[in-house]
């Protein structure tokens, strides 16, 4: 926080202070959890013969870089590509191209659920790959889970979500209802930045909400 932040905070009572520090930190993670404004990823470019794919093994909601890669069905190799927009001065590569998102005969991480199968990362969080384009969060090698439970992929599961308009299936990580059912795949598009930037919001203002109705009940 800046000093004159700081400076507010350490001014109010101390149940004050608490409840305005976690407004800001609200605040924070919704911001930095979201999509990039408007301007800054408008346009993904990729190398020629690629097309567009999704992807997200630890169901996150972030920037659509994150989440929007290139890929190349001849060589079966996944990159990033480079993001132009309004608000920024970045430049295409000579040749690069506005890619289609891949037909599922491109690309496509599953038919079934059982293509889908759930694993914990060296950072203990559970996440999804898929058996048809496994995702590997670590090398064997280096996959040290000692700080782990095991039970980090408990109330989870991987789902196969259908692709929309011929695009093909992801894997995505699904939460499980109490008596192990998740929730049927539907077709879904990939988010858009908007989208995502709209989730973030909403759970920010959510929990400045219920912030604030506590400080009515302190008052």
């Amino acid at each position: 926080m800046k000093a004159g932040t700081n400076q507010l905070l350490t001014s109010l009572p101390c149940n004050m202070r608490l409840i305005s520090f976690a407004i800001a930190s609200s605040l924070s993670v919704g911001i930095s959890n979201a999509a990039l404004p408007p301007g800054y990823e408008d346009q993904i470019y990729c190398p020629p013969g690629n097309c567009e794919i999704y992807t997200n093994p630890f169901g996150y909601v972030g920037a659509a870089s994150s989440f929007s890669k290139c890929y190349d069905p001849e060589t079966n190799v996944m990159s990033e590509g480079v993001w132009t927009g309004t608000e920024t001065d970045v430049t295409t590569p000579d040749g690069w191209i506005e890619p289609q998102m891949c037909t599922a005969a491109q690309y496509s991480q599953c038919e079934v659920n059982t293509d889908c199968s759930t694993l914990i990362s060296p950072g203990c969080s559970c996440y999804v790959s898929s058996s048809i384009h496994p995702y590997q969060a670590c090398q064997e090698n280096d996959c040290n889970l000692s700080g782990c439970t095991g039970n980090e992929c408990g109330g989870y599961d991987g789902v196969c979500q259908l692709g929309f308009n011929g695009t093909g299936n992801t894997c995505m990580l699904e939460e499980t209802d109490d008596i192990g059912n998740t929730t049927a795949p539907v077709p879904t598009p990939a988010p858009s930045s908007a989208a995502l930037a709209t989730a973030s919001i909403l759970i920010s203002i959510s929990s400045i909400i219920t912030i604030s109705s506590s400080i009515s009940w302190i008052s």
